[in-house]
């Protein structure tokens, strides 16, 4: 996906009625939440206790009265408070792990669905961020926070139940009204310092973005000169993102004084008047008084909770929505018009290896083709040309299993493309991009991501086909020669043949080809093009090129222009196709177009031309699939 998308913008406050926020958490850590909360409670429940019988055990003292059982009642219950704060830890940390699992998958499991067609509008440094950083403050937030915040708040509330059937229910009932106070002030500062917290998530996201993209066009910036302003724009970035985390945890500190200094000191004092008030009239004795000045320590039990609130809370909940804002992205399905032949299956398609059929195709709203009818034979090498922007790469995308029609169908090799078989009709081509993306690593390795066990003597094949063998013979390492990111080390040309042999070593029976030749010199352009003559051998290619020389070898040509294709060209005695020129005219008579309809497409599709290289981009990503 492309490192240079703007960020996805985000989605309006849901609505009454409206879908609800998809789920993040598994049943696993639901069911770990539920336990962490019923642990806390337990826990304070049995905190609460103690501090009561300790309480009486000294005012029993004061009268010189036995103290044993009220002592023992205090240790059990510490010790039950004790082993109950210690497990649900243990629960919440260990679950915490494996939910941050479990979003990685789901998340990146919801970005594969999509594809790349339709994420292309996420920034890769963005979703990195996200798919690490964001992933663990969720997990923490929603394990470790979470649960235990929420038992904490209605702790409180418990104690004084056990206060006032214990001990006195007016001190409890006041105590109980304080109580409430504290979580009013929590949701009040959470209202003001939220724009806080999601500026410091963005201004994070968008730093590990730009760092991305500097990176990963490290030798583009140095040629351009543009390394210095690069650098500018980092420290701008990097100082934008310290102000936003010194903003957030300034407003954090402001709270945990607040509370520390305002709410302790209030809860107390209001703790002792109650108690001596109460003592002075002669409803409870000097136990009793104890019991409640202590028991007022567990009240202050959310405030523990405040300063991580503002920290993994707000964070959490910042990571969670942008989650969710990639969650409840529809993924895509494959809706056939009224009347199309879904299910039909004359002799001449039964021959065919890609039929479309009454085909749209769309990136947003508005349709980049419509109405495409084409047939392919077995075998056969077609031609693709037109103006840029016009759909080449659009149905590039949906030939390639990335881009599903949202009107008619497409079958490759049988297989109908819908969101179920989209695998399926992924396997069955291999697609080599106009930019090929290589791997660090060997040689070999990059080979074997097409053949995971090719042997040696079969990477030298494919490497013969391609005719690289030679030039990778001379390396010192041969095929054990280090490559580096994006193909490093290695000439345009060198890394287009082997993504040649990468396909070749796929043996699918189609093959895509997205301008194979566009960044190449013309001897390198020579050996692409020999070694496309080979590797078509058997299998059905489908060329995309702006360039004659990569399209001598077609069977038949097609031109994309005005959302519809036009057959142009088709093979003369000698096999060889009457060349298209750059922009796809031929010598052979043009026919109507499939949809008849549109006149204005190269208008049309010029003024869409974000939304279908926007596919392109996705689809390709200086990559090829094998």
């Amino acid at each position: 996906m492309s490192s240079r998308r703007s960020l996805v913008p985000l989605p309006a406050p849901l609505r009454r009625g409206s879908t609800p926020p998809p789920v993040v958490s598994s049943s696993a850590g639901r069911r770990a939440g539920v336990v962490s909360f019923g642990l806390t409670l337990l826990g304070a429940l049995g905190s609460g206790w103690c501090l009561i019988s300790t309480g009486r055990a000294l005012g029993a003292l004061l009268r010189s009265s036995p103290v044993a059982g009220l002592l023992a009642q205090a240790l059990a219950a510490a010790v039950l408070s004790a082993a109950c704060q210690l497990l649900a830890q243990r629960v919440a940390r260990s679950s915490a792990l494996s939910e941050e699992a479990h979003l990685r998958r789901l998340t990146l499991a919801h970005l594969l669905g999509l594809g790349p067609a339709r994420a292309a509008d996420v920034r890769s440094g963005a979703t990195a961020s996200l798919l690490t950083d964001g992933a663990e403050r969720v997990a923490l937030y929603r394990q470790t926070f979470l649960a235990p915040t929420l038992a904490a708040a209605a702790a409180p509330l418990l104690v004084l139940v056990e206060l006032a059937a214990a001990v006195d229910v007016v001190p409890a009932l006041v105590l109980g009204t304080a109580v409430v106070v504290v979580p009013a002030f929590i949701a009040f500062a959470h209202s003001r310092l939220r724009a806080s917290s999601s500026d410091s998530r963005r201004a994070r996201t968008r730093l590990a973005a730009e760092y991305l993209d500097a990176i990963q066009g490290l030798r583009t910036l140095t040629l351009a000169r543009a390394a210095e302003r690069t650098s500018a724009r980092l420290r701008l970035e990097g100082e934008t993102n310290r102000r936003a985390v010194m903003g957030l945890l300034a407003g954090n500190q402001l709270v945990i004084l607040l509370t520390d200094g305002l709410f302790s000191l209030f809860l107390i004092t209001v703790a002792a008047g109650l108690a001596l008030v109460r003592l002075s009239i002669g409803a409870i004795d000097v136990g009793d008084a104890l019991a409640i000045v202590l028991t007022s320590y567990v009240l202050l039990e959310p405030l523990d909770h405040v300063g991580a609130f503002f920290y993994v809370g707000m964070g959490g909940m910042a990571n969670q929505r942008a989650i969710r804002r990639i969650l409840s992205r529809p993924l895509p399905r494959s809706a056939a018009r009224p009347g199309t032949r879904a299910g039909a299956s004359s002799t001449a398609e039964a021959r065919a290896s890609i039929v479309l059929d009454d085909v749209e195709a769309a990136w947003g709203e508005e349709p980049v083709l419509e109405g495409v009818n084409l047939t392919v034979r077995r075998g056969e090498h077609l031609a693709v040309v037109g103006p840029s922007g016009a759909g080449k790469s659009t149905l590039m995308a949906m030939l390639a299993g990335n881009l599903l029609p949202s009107a008619g169908s497409l079958r490759v090799e049988g297989a109908e493309l819908t969101a179920a078989t989209q695998e399926q009709v992924r396997a069955a081509s291999a697609l080599v991009a106009q930019t090929t993306w290589l791997f660090t690593g060997t040689i070999a390795d990059n080979l074997r991501l097409a053949q995971p066990y090719a042997t040696p003597s079969q990477m030298w094949h494919a490497l013969e086909v391609a005719r690289l063998d030679k030039e990778v013979a001379l390396m010192p390492e041969g095929l054990e020669t280090q490559v580096g990111e994006a193909g490093l080390g290695l000439s345009g040309g060198q890394a287009q043949r082997l993504s040649l042999a990468r396909a070749f070593l796929a043996d699918r029976p189609v093959l895509l080809l997205d301008e194979p030749t566009s960044q190449v010199d013309l001897a390198s352009e020579a050996a692409i093009v020999e070694s496309i003559e080979q590797l078509a051998r058997g299998r059905t290619v489908i060329t995309i090129s702006h360039r004659a020389g990569a399209l001598t070898t077609a069977d038949r040509t097609v031109r994309v222009e005005a959302h519809g294709l036009h057959e142009v060209g088709t093979a003369g005695p000698a096999g060889t196709a009457q060349a298209p020129s750059a922009d796809g005219a031929a010598a052979g008579p043009e026919l109507a177009k499939t949809d008849g309809t549109k006149t204005d497409g190269a208008k049309a599709g010029s003024q869409r031309a974000g939304g279908t290289t926007a596919g392109a981009a996705a689809g390709n990503h200086g990559q090829e699939r094998s």
